[in-house]
């Protein structure tokens, strides 16, 4: 490496980086920071069952950098003084620690404490903020074959009629399944009405192996206490003072297009190469990163947002006029998107490549991408459907 690139790599030499955050996202920050020469501290909230992926990024960091990067296990920021670049860490609720930093990156998930410190110093850096219609339950379960159960972590969702089956399989000695349902029938779950459930579970029921199915149905039964999924937020900023939000933490979403921890992966990798662009300045840096990333980011939140609407809902103290009518239109061009590329695809497959959705979920077409051709695809289709239709009058 030439000397200048080492200069450029090691641009955060000497300085101390706090990541706030002890998932998958938060690991990688911190391996990518120590690698152009960032101290690193890390409070790790997870609990011990948290999934391989965690698990195994977590001990690579270790296993990289044992000496730039320092984590702090059942531990979580749970106060932030921007003024004084501290952070107040607490261990088990209690012995508070403050630590300084230079840099201070929120990568800890969807009720990110930094996030919400953020909001008190910036109120309007939220867009939108939207809660799902359904509620949740879940169960703990004892897999009949444990070997079956696979050796990395699996969810699943199984819709059924006004709901969902969830089956969260993170190791064959943490097997949970549950029930994603309006908030009125979780209201008559509660009160004992439970007959059109456990007969939609018996019968139409999704293919979960025997144990589940039956652990879902004793869970119906049981009268269970329901839980309002996460609710899923747009900000309009993804940085404050010497502070990034990475992850879920910069844009909660619905789990229907599986892109939550690829899309914080991606925030991460971007933020490194921002910082590294511009050599360890983080006011740049952040500045370079916002501009970077948000066009991206506010493209996958608004394809998250229109399919998870149609799939499970949203609240309805979030479905003003001017929303119900922005959403109807973008499902309108994603119909209409989905329909002209299949038709196209099928009519000439060596000139058209068919829908983009999935390179989307795969990864493989960048989220702003996708959606510019959600709006070219969906506007063509429109006006070449008008057209036949003013062509069809004319000829009457």
């Amino acid at each position: 490496m030439a000397e200048s690139d080492a200069a450029k790599s090691r641009s955060g030499q000497g300085r101390t980086a706090v990541v706030s955050g002890g998932g998958p996202v938060g690991a990688v920050t911190a391996i990518l920071l120590a690698d152009q020469g960032w101290n690193v501290q890390d409070p790790q909230c997870v609990r011990a069952f948290r999934d391989e992926l965690a698990l195994r990024t977590v001990q690579e960091a270790q296993r990289l950098f044992p000496e730039a990067i320092k984590f702090h296990y059942k531990t979580a920021v749970t106060k932030v003084d921007f003024k004084r670049q501290l952070v107040h860490l607490s261990r088990d609720g209690s012995n508070t620690t403050e630590v300084g930093y230079d840099l201070l990156v929120g990568a800890d998930g969807a009720g990110s404490v930094v996030r919400s410190a953020l909001q008190h110093i910036m109120p309007d850096n939220y867009i939108r903020r939207y809660r799902h219609k359904q509620v949740y339950s879940m169960t703990q379960v004892t897999p009949s074959d444990p070997a079956k159960i696979p050796a990395h972590a699996v969810f699943q969702a199984h819709p059924i009629k006004d709901g969902a089956v969830l089956w969260d399989g993170r190791s064959s000695k943490d097997c949970r399944v549950g029930l994603s349902v309006p908030q009125e029938l979780a209201d008559a779950i509660r009160q004992g009405r439970t007959d059109k459930i456990v007969a939609v579970l018996q019968s139409g029921g999704p293919s979960l192996p025997d144990y589940a199915r039956k652990a879902v149905i004793e869970l119906a039964q049981s009268k269970p206490d329901f839980y309002p999924m996460p609710s899923w937020t747009h900000l309009s900023q993804l940085h404050g003072p010497r502070t990034v939000l990475l992850g879920d933490a910069a844009h909660t979403m619905s789990p229907v297009l599986g892109q939550g921890l690829n899309a914080g992966l991606e925030d991460a990798a971007v933020f490194a190469d921002c910082l590294q662009q511009h050599r360890g300045n983080v006011n740049t840096a952040l500045l370079a990163y916002n501009t970077r990333r948000l066009p991206d980011v506010q493209a996958i939140m608004t394809v998250n947002e229109v399919v998870a609407s149609s799939d499970i809902g949203l609240s309805a103290q979030d479905q003003d006029e001017a929303h119900k009518l922005w959403l109807s239109g973008h499902k309108m061009l994603l119909i209409l998107h989905m329909a002209s590329s299949t038709m196209l695809h099928k009519v000439a497959p060596s000139m058209f490549s068919g829908p983009r959705m999935l390179g989307l979920v795969m990864g493989t077409a960048p989220y702003r991408d996708f959606v510019s051709t959600l709006y070219r695809d969906g506007f063509w289709f429109a006006g070449f459907l008008i057209a036949v239709s003013a062509f069809a009058m004319h000829v009457r």
